[in-house]
């Protein structure tokens, strides 16, 4: 059986003691849980439930794909174990595998694909991430239960029921969590919104084990090879990766129809369409935006030389100006979405029916060009200690004393793994939480309306990339031997911004100088650069003042309000990002995202630069 991509909710429950059981009351609770948690209507669900002899323990699982391959049954079984998981599996006979192993240990090191995986038993459950853990893993325990869940709300509400008694408990917000997301939008810890429920880390398993203490295992990251001497050795060191993503993009052929790769004039999309090309899985692409922008016009030209097709869809504009949801409904959509660990600076989709149509995109590439490192200049060390300083208490100003001591913990706990790793911490702070916090969100928003593949995400792909040295990674050649390797067709299609690191001021060989000359990137234009989060004018400015300072008095336990009024008041913004952050953290403390979403809120135009 084919094992396509997956948007499942999913629940592991186990009682600590062995005589102790599950009521039927704390399942109805979680069967209630999950239309909370998830903004799929209940008559779109396929469920599926094991529950051991005993009573002790259970695995639920809840799934919007239609019922037939590739998409499998939401729980598989063997003998007296039970088995589901998130995203999907790199080949056939993974899922047999991860039933059969003693332990969801380092057998998961060597599966492709972009997953977490539950397992239980009769003596309890295990939970377990991938490297990325784009496909997140969140855990509580309450009233004698332990509980590992897909989404941090089902864990939560159902911790909440054991703990309380309550059957239908309100949520209880980890306010001082919340610290991290006023500063950048998303989570730079293993933290959540709600009280007592946190994520497992990359490359671990939460193992509730009956009669014993929970425990979080880590796998090992893994070791960076030497930096090579010459090319012969720089395309050796680079050939698992490549094999890597020729694996990664093989799941494609599971569908009777060509993969729709989110096309961009970037780096990441190309080399996704790069591997497509050289293993002949059918594809087209797909970008948006205005219609001369750069993205738009070297998104056609990359599809142009490898022959297939571009589909180009025009952003809407009326008279000069771009026309965009309203903010109110944009925030509450994606809280909705992402549980509160995302900003509303970043969109994602709404529920609709499941569409099979493969999809795929560039997400996740960072990891190809060592994480934070690629945007930091400065490597001495006082460079990487501020680069630490920003990551963990940036806006200082906004928050409170007690929410900046927060914060500090945090970030002392990394500068310390600094004097002993080196660079390296900004390419794992990556991983940890860029894309194991922030990009978990938007995945699983893409996972519940199509079948979406992520091919950085790849938990091969992953670890082929880490195994490279860092610095090599951060000048961008194991990248362009790669796309090379793949598709020497696209070497001189020039890119959107900036050249390849390694050759940003002149080739590295005299023979290059005209190839280098066709790859100069494109005069940018004055739509191109333009983004209306930021833009923004009075209309805007309005709505944010509006609902953020008439926001829940809780939001103003870790905010200094006149230093919000004044940042508010600013237009243009100085720093619009926080204004996207904090209205999204109003919406999500106010309750306002479990009610139906404001659909009487009208468009709003965000007029475009004049050239």
């Amino acid at each position: 059986m084919w094992l396509g991509p997956r948007m499942r909710a999913c629940l592991a429950v186990s009682a600590r003691e062995p005589d102790a059981q599950i009521s039927q009351e704390l399942l109805e609770t979680a069967r209630w849980a999950v239309t909370e948690a998830v903004p799929v209507p209940p008559d779109e669900w396929r469920t599926a439930e094991w529950i051991s002899p005993d009573g002790g323990t259970a695995l639920l699982a809840w799934s919007n794909e239609p019922p037939e391959d590739p998409f499998p049954d939401p729980v598989l079984t063997s003998g007296d174990r039970a088995l589901t998981y998130c995203g999907y599996l790199g080949a056939k006979g993974d899922a047999d595998l991860l039933l059969s192993v003693e332990t969801l240990g380092d057998d998961l090191d060597g599966i492709g694909g972009c997953f977490s995986v539950f397992r239980a038993g009769p003596d309890g459950f295990e939970a377990a991430t991938s490297i990325t853990r784009a496909c997140p893993v969140y855990y509580a325990e309450a009233g004698g239960l332990r509980f590992a869940a897909s989404r941090a709300l089902l864990a939560h509400l159902a911790a909440r029921a054991a703990a309380t008694g309550v059957s239908r408990p309100e949520p209880a917000y980890d306010v001082m969590a919340l610290q991290s997301m006023v500063r950048h939008g998303f989570f730079v810890s293993d933290e959540t919104p709600f009280e007592g429920v946190r994520a497992v880390p990359n490359a671990a398993a939460y193992v509730a084990r009956r009669r014993r203490d929970t425990e979080i295992i880590r796998r090992p990251l893994p070791d960076q090879g030497p930096e090579p001497r010459n090319r012969e050795q720089a395309r050796a060191q680079v050939e698992p990766l490549a094999e890597a993503l020729l694996a990664a993009v093989e799941p494609f052929r599971r569908h009777d129809r060509p993969m729709r790769l989110a096309l961009s004039g970037g780096r990441d999309s190309r080399l996704i369409a790069a591997a497509c090309h050289a293993a002949g899985v059918p594809f087209f692409g797909a970008t948006h935006g205005l219609a001369d922008s750069p993205d738009v016009l070297l998104a056609q030209r990359v599809a142009k030389v490898l022959g297939v097709e571009c589909e180009v869809t025009i952003d809407r504009q009326r008279s000069g100006a771009v026309v965009v949801r309203h903010p109110l409904r944009r925030a509450h959509a994606l809280v909705r979405m992402c549980e509160g660990m995302n900003s509303a600076y970043e969109g994602v989709n709404r529920w609709a029916p499941f569409d099979p149509e493969p999809r795929s995109s560039g997400s996740g590439g960072e990891r190809l060009r060592g994480g934070f490192l690629s945007d930091q200049r400065d490597l001495t060390p006082e460079g990487i200690r501020r680069r630490l300083t920003t990551i963990f208490l940036a806006q200082r100003e906004f928050l409170t004393e007690d929410a900046n001591a927060h914060a500090r913990r945090h970030h002392d706990e990394w500068a310390e793994r600094y004097e002993r790793d080196g660079i390296d911490v900004l390419d794992k702070l990556h991983m940890f939480y860029k894309t194991g916090r922030w990009l978990a969100g938007s995945h699983t928003a893409t996972l519940m309306n199509w079948a979406y593949y992520h091919p950085f995400l790849d938990n091969r792909v992953a670890r082929a990339a880490l195994a490279l040295p860092v610095r090599w990674r951060l000048s961008e050649e194991p990248l362009a031997l790669v796309m090379e390797m793949l598709a020497p067709r696209l070497r001189d299609v020039p890119f959107e911004g900036k050249r390849w690191r390694f050759e940003s001021s002149r080739p590295r060989s005299l023979r290059d100088w005209p190839g280098w000359r066709r790859r100069a990137t494109p005069p940018s234009t004055p739509s191109g650069g333009f983004n209306w989060r930021k833009s923004y004018g009075p209309e805007l400015a309005d709505v944010f003042r509006e609902h953020i300072l008439s926001g829940p008095p809780e939001l103003f336990s870790i905010l200094d309000r006149a230093v919000v009024e004044r940042r508010l008041a600013e237009v243009p913004p100085r720093r619009p990002g926080q204004s996207w952050h904090l209205l999204s953290l109003s919406v999500l403390l106010s309750g306002a995202w479990r009610e139906p979403e404001p659909t009487d809120l009208p468009d709003i135009e965000v007029p475009v630069p004049k050239r």
